[in-house]
């Protein structure tokens, strides 16, 4: 079962068609945002609680919390879960065989029983991801029409990735950064990368920087996810600019959004 421990809503009657339904699998719960086209955050919240075992319990779980919770997740325009997954690579539509996706997985050191997919139109290519494909498919039987993904794909969507310098966009979780590089507006590189310490997931970004010739004097690094003031002062000698990075959110009607650290959920709020 899972517990609400963060509800935020905003009073008013908004056309479901309209808005999109954004949800975050995590290790134990998930969080989840309602926005509209315009970047309006119309509801956020955060259920903690361990994951069912089997579908059928955790379909009634994820029916159960959003019925508790007043949101009715039926015709939204669109619909997304996030999958965090800690082994991925991406195959160009090309060379991708769908009978091939645990030797994908083989090559870059993973032999996960459970792999899933999704396809990047942006890239021409498709996330071949471990994860909890039963659990994904207990939300997808909840939520009718809801589509999975895993954080790289949502990662190819950040706007603010095509600015005119380069972008190397970093997402914290405990010992492991995900990251995505983007140079002139085109996405180069994008993985999870695993470590130890501090200092040497710091090592990590400045080589992915170097190696993928970042380092021109203006590029940004974006933190969001797991951080906190030490990371950020860690980080800000080694690159031009450092900023937190909050989602695409442009306003909120709710007061309460004020007080939320929008960086630690910035997958859900693009």
């Amino acid at each position: 079962m899972y517990t609400c421990k963060t509800l935020i809503a905003t009073e008013g009657d908004h056309v479901s068609q309209e808005k999109r339904l954004s949800i975050c699998l995590e290790a134990n719960g998930f969080s989840f945002s309602e926005t509209t086209p315009s970047g309006e955050l119309l509801t956020f919240g955060v259920a903690e609680g361990a994951h069912a075992a089997s579908i059928t319990d955790a379909t009634r779980d994820v029916k159960a919390f959003f019925l508790d919770a007043g949101v009715r997740p039926l015709g939204y325009k669109t619909m997304e879960l996030i999958v965090m997954s800690d082994a991925s690579t991406w195959v160009p539509d090309e060379l991708y065989t769908m009978t091939a996706n645990r030797q994908y997985l083989k090559l870059v050191g993973c032999n996960a029983v459970s792999v899933m997919t999704c396809h990047s139109s942006a890239l021409g290519s498709t996330a071949v991801f471990a994860g909890n494909e039963q659990l994904a498919m207990a939300f997808k039987v909840a939520l009718p029409g809801l589509s999975v993904i895993n954080q790289h794909a949502k990662m190819v969507c950040v706007k603010d990735m095509t600015r005119s310098h380069p972008v190397l966009f970093a997402y914290w979780r405990k010992g492991i950064v995900d990251v995505a590089a983007c140079k002139d507006g085109k996405y180069l590189f994008g993985n999870s990368l695993k470590y130890k310490g501090r200092e040497e997931a710091m090592f990590r970004l400045v080589e992915v920087m170097k190696t993928y010739g970042l380092d021109d004097g203006t590029a940004e690094l974006m933190l969001c996810g797991d951080v906190d003031r030490d990371v950020y002062a860690m980080m800000r000698p080694y690159f031009p600019k450092t900023t937190l990075y909050g989602g695409e959110v442009t306003r909120c009607a709710n007061s309460e959004f004020k007080k939320l650290r929008t960086y630690r959920y910035a997958l859900i709020l693009m």
